[in-house]
């Protein structure tokens, strides 16, 4: 089964990802994300805190001609191809976490997002689980 999901362009990056919300976004297109598949497990050493687990999700957006013209409204400007700023979209939609901690070893979770257009039409993402440890 596949959810929506909106994916947003973030347009300046004044804040840490704990905060990346404050910094200015433009939403991009909805997207559907298929079902998440585990396509990497935590190494031994690495399970205890359950980091770097990998999940693989293909997005499929709607809505591109729209996601063209936010393109050529922010983005236009010859630096980044449509191809590019659409992974970008999608890796800033999809990373992310809540720490706000000043110090490490917090244990809180980072997701980390990897996007590659397979596609004309679909995305595959690769999601990174990380702990502060």
């Amino acid at each position: 089964m596949k959810t929506a999901i909106s994916i947003e362009s973030r347009l300046t990056s004044r804040y840490v990802q704990g905060y990346a919300h404050l910094d200015n976004w433009e939403r991009v297109c909805d997207a559907r994300k298929s079902k998440s598949y585990m396509v990497a497990a935590p190494s031994d050493e690495e399970a205890s805190d359950g980091g770097s687990t990998a999940l693989l999700v293909v997005l499929t957006p709607a809505e591109l001609d729209a996601a063209k013209n936010t393109y050529r409204r922010v983005a236009g400007n010859g630096r980044l191809s449509f191809t590019r700023w659409m992974n970008r979209a999608i890796e800033e939609s999809l990373s992310g976490g809540g720490c706000g901690h000043e110090y490490d070893c917090c244990g809180c979770a980072s997701y980390y997002a990897d996007a590659h257009r397979t596609k004309p039409r679909e995305f595959s993402v690769i999601v990174r689980l990380s702990y502060n440890y």
